[in-house]
């Protein structure tokens, strides 16, 4: 049993973010979908919400997971967050310097602007 993203919702984040890595902002042949909040033992899908996915080049992903650095980076910007967080209240900084909401219908929407949770 797959506990990944569906196509549907790879395709939706990949629109959303513009297949671009939320780190770099580079298109690349590597850029993977990515949990903000890890899904946990056994794998949850819970954690499949759009809210909770962004594309990420791989090789930063193996730097988040690998240096402390790097994983402190990526939670000051909400790529990352806590298992336990509504990753829709923890917005993401992408690389046009704004912060952004994530919501489970697939927008994004800048932050200081109206929204509904």
């Amino acid at each position: 049993m797959s506990t990944g993203f569906t196509a549907k919702q790879v395709r939706a984040i990949r629109e959303r973010d513009g297949n671009v890595c939320a780190w770099t902002g580079v298109e690349s042949d590597r850029l993977v979908p990515q949990h903000r909040a890890n899904r946990g033992m056994g794998g949850s899908r819970k954690a499949n919400r759009l809210s909770n996915g962004l594309l990420l080049d791989s090789l930063i992903n193996g730097q988040i997971e690998a240096d402390a650095g790097m994983a402190a980076e990526a939670r000051r910007r909400g790529i990352k967050i806590s298992l336990h967080a509504d990753p829709r209240l923890v917005p993401v900084l992408y690389p046009d310097g704004l912060f952004y909401w994530l919501l489970d219908d697939g927008t994004r929407i800048p932050v200081g602007e109206d929204v509904k949770f």
